[in-house]
């Protein structure tokens, strides 16, 4: 990400937008070598998930560097997946993007991520990055879809067909992944976009 370090991920037990489908950073992190404060240098964890015993990994997974400075990080690598599409959908009010959010978990569609702005946040991030967010709109999902591409077409119809119930105003779904990318870099830059504000 624009500021983002895999040490500083796991000192905090970071997640992000891919948190629903992917998990936390605790959930990716396979082991660790981490130094003590009396200088012993222990290994926790391994190449695999869920070792046996305590759960020492887990403690010290967003620990704030409190616990030991972590000087190595085993994680798990995902395979990219084949197709990656993201929705921008424009909702009337923040209660109705809401209700988008729960109907499609409700469908039992995880989606590989979802984020959602108010107007005073859309205005702010699309006069700082201009990502072609819709301005006429009170609140704006980002959705995004991954897997084979037979699914992620599925399920596209169904996520268009649960915002268009839920009250959507706008739905435009990304065509390229250079699309893909300039909508959520909007999101991503909620933070310094605010900042510029003030």
């Amino acid at each position: 990400q624009i500021a983002c370090t895999i040490g500083g991920n796991v000192a905090e037990n970071s997640g992000g937008v891919h948190s629903l489908k992917y998990g936390l950073t605790t959930n990716n992190v396979l082991g660790v070598e981490v130094v003590l404060m009396t200088g012993e240098v222990l290994r926790l964890g391994g190449k695999h998930l869920d070792s046996g015993g305590y759960d020492l990994l887990g403690v010290i997974t967003g620990s704030e560097g409190l616990l030991g400075v972590i000087t190595e990080v085993t994680v798990r690598i995902l395979q990219k997946p084949e197709t990656a599409r993201a929705f921008l959908i424009g909702f009337p009010s923040n209660e109705s993007a809401g209700d988008c959010v729960a109907a499609i978990i409700a469908a039992g569609i995880i989606p590989a991520g979802v984020e959602m702005m108010d107007k005073p946040a859309i205005h702010a991030v699309e006069d700082f990055v201009h990502a072609g967010y819709p301005r006429d709109v009170e609140a704006l999902l980002i959705v995004e879809l991954d897997g084979p591409e037979a699914e992620v077409a599925d399920l596209i119809a169904r996520v268009q067909a649960i915002a268009e119930e839920t009250g959507a105003v706008s739905v435009r779904i990304s065509q390229t992944e250079d699309e893909r990318l300039v909508f959520w870099a909007g999101r991503k830059a909620a933070f310094p976009a605010v900042g510029r504000i003030s």
